[in-house]
This record gives structure tokens, C-alpha cells and sequence, in this order.
């Protein structure tokens, strides 16, 4: 008779993986992979063209894997450091799985980790999160006094949206058992704010304005980029629902962002939602448009994933 581990990695684990969202052809990140419950899984999910890669303080841990992985003829799973810089180049991961892994790791430890994690995975890419030992699930070292809300917040305050939680049966230490996933999405995307005086954001609507200042927010950080100058387009205020011209002119000057910030829009607003997500900051200067965007993150990813079926948001600075 097959034991859980034996059916768990002939069937169990590729079926679960495929059910968080992992791919063909894609590369994915095991970060504390121990023996390899999910590596070996994850290699036979993304096949030849995939790759995993598989980091873990346990060198014995790390071995038995090897062989595992060399025993099925999977030739796809690549060991990198445990180390605090994860040896990956920026936006090259598609999954990044943490699997009973953050109870070894304090507060700064997994700050640290959830920082790496969203340099190396590409925008959209997943993180995948079994927090094992928290408080309500046998509690354990440094996740004892942490609940999965807590857990959710500090992941979330690293750049990332929860997209989804899942209550499913999984493998821990051999055995297959009822467990809570965590499914994030890496947050990371272009605004552009819409000014007259490099100061304040302008009076009209967004498509008059003088500039735009475009700032890239991600890992929780907003930084400056640069300053686009608008494309002057004559508007023609007499066609209802906007000038189609103008829209275009607006949304040329503007390759490359993903959102658009600005105290009003006119009427072509419809038409850049169908490129864009449309804040309305109800605030005067872009400092605090920027501040007010940065603790609205999630929000804003949230409306951007709906593509043509946007609604504008309205944002308010908290009193």
C-alpha cells in the first residue's frame, strides 16, 4: 500500500501545485525546500522547458532532493544559497513557494526574505505561503504568537496582494494533512501624476495637464522616475463622451505606466480605463497624492486585474 509521501509525490503534489497556479515552462522558487514535498512536484508541474530552483540551510536535506530529483530523471531542479540575497536575477520568477519555512525566521529575517522574493518575481507573479506553526496551527518558535491575519499584514506590507486563501490537503513532514495557503500577487506598477507647477496637481481634468510625473511603486516604496511633458492636441469639446484624438495623444505620452492620478478626469475618462486605472486623489500637492497611492496599493492592484471592466477610484487623504 502507498504510503502518503509516495502517493503525494506520484500524484498529489503536481495535482495541488497545478490547483495554486503553477504552469508549464515556468520557473519557480522553493525557499526552504527541505527533502522536496513540493520541489519535486513543482519540477514535474513545470516540465523540461520550467525550472525550480531550491534553496535550504539543511544540506542533508538539500542532498536527499538531488537524489530524488536524479532517481526520477528530473533534470529541471537547480540548488542557489540559502543566503539573504537570493543568487536570482530581478523579475526572473514566476512562483515562489514558502512552505513551513517562516517560524524559523524572526520578524527582520522574513522582512528581509519578502523583499528578495519581490525583486526575483516577476509583476503578477505569485507567492505562495503555508504558514505552518502559526498560533492557531500548532505554534512554534518565531510564528507562535502570530495569527494568519497578522501574517497576511506583514506579507502585504512587503508589496504584495493576498489573492486568495485556501484551506487544503497538503503535506507536512510526511503526512498528508488539512493546512491554510496563502496566495499573494507581487505588487508593482507605473502612476503617473498630472501637474501644472511640478507641485500641486492641476486644477482641470487629467488630460490638460501641463506634466506628469510618473513614479514606480512596488515593495512597498514609491520612487521617482521621471517627468513627461503632455502632447499639446487641440481638444474638440463638442463630441460627446471626448475627443478620441485627445485620448490617444494623452495615452501615447504615456507608454509604459499603468496608472493615471490626477484630482479630475474629463470625459474621456471611459477610454483610458480601457488602458489604464483611474485614481481621482482628492488631495493638492503630488507628495500627498504619492503617500495617499502608497497606502492604497492593494486597492489599486485589486481594479487594475479587472481590465475593461475598471471603475475609477476615488482616494482621500485619512484624518
Amino acid at each position: 500500500m502507498e504510503s502518503d509521501s509516495e502517493k503525494w509525490l506520484a500524484y498529489g503534489g503536481e495535482e495541488f501545485l497545478r490547483e495554486i497556479g503553477i504552469k508549464e515552462k515556468q520557473n519557480i522558487l522553493d525557499f526552504g525546500c527541505g527533502d522536496g514535498a513540493y520541489a519535486i512536484p513543482a519540477a514535474k508541474a513545470v516540465g523540461g522547458e520550467g525550472r525550480v530552483y531550491v534553496a535550504d540551510k539543511d544540506g542533508n536535506a538539500i542532498e536527499a532532493l538531488l537524489n530524488e530529483a536524479e532517481s526520477r530523471g528530473l533534470g529541471n531542479i537547480f540548488q542557489i544559497p540559502a543566503s539573504q540575497r537570493l543568487n536570482l536575477d530581478n523579475n526572473s520568477i514566476d512562483a515562489a513557494l514558502l512552505y513551513d519555512v517562516l517560524h524559523y525566521m524572526d520578524e527582520n529575517e522574513r522582512k528581509n526574505l519578502y523583499g528578495e522574493i519581490h525583486r526575483v518575481l516577476k509583476t503578477g507573479g505569485i507567492l505562495s505561503v503555508y504558514p505552518k506553526h502559526n498560533k492557531s496551527d500548532w505554534p512554534m518558535w518565531n510564528l507562535s504568537d502570530r495569527g494568519i491575519e497578522d501574517i497576511i499584514k506583514e506579507i502585504e506590507n512587503s508589496g504584495f496582494h493576498l489573492e486568495r486563501k485556501y484551506r487544503k490537503r497538503l503535506m507536512h513532514n510526511g503526512r498528508n494533512e488539512t493546512g491554510t495557503v496563502l496566495n499573494f500577487r507581487k505588487i508593482s506598477f507605473t502612476v503617473a501624476f498630472s501637474t501644472d507647477d511640478r507641485k500641486n496637481l492641476n486644477d482641470s481634468h487629467f488630460g490638460s495637464a501641463k506634466f506628469f510625473h510618473i513614479y514606480e511603486f512596488g515593495n512597498g516604496k514609491a520612487e521617482f522616475v521621471e517627468e513627461r511633458e503632455n502632447i499639446k492636441v487641440e481638444e474638440d469639446e463638442s463630441i460627446k463622451g471626448g475627443d478620441p484624438e485627445k485620448a490617444n495623444a494623452t495615452a501615447g505620452a504615456l507608454k509604459g505606466v499603468d496608472v493615471l492620478a490626477g484630482r479630475r478626469f474629463g470625459p474621456n475618462i471611459t477610454r483610458m480605463l480601457n488602458r489604464f486605472a483611474c485614481v481621482i486623489v482628492k488631495t493638492d500637492s503630488v507628495e500627498n497624492a504619492v503617500n495617499i497611492v502608497q497606502g492604497n496599493m492593494n486597492r489599486i492592484m485589486e481594479e487594475m486585474s479587472k481590465g475593461k471592466d475598471r471603475k475609477h477610484i476615488i482616494l482621500r487623504e485619512q484624518i
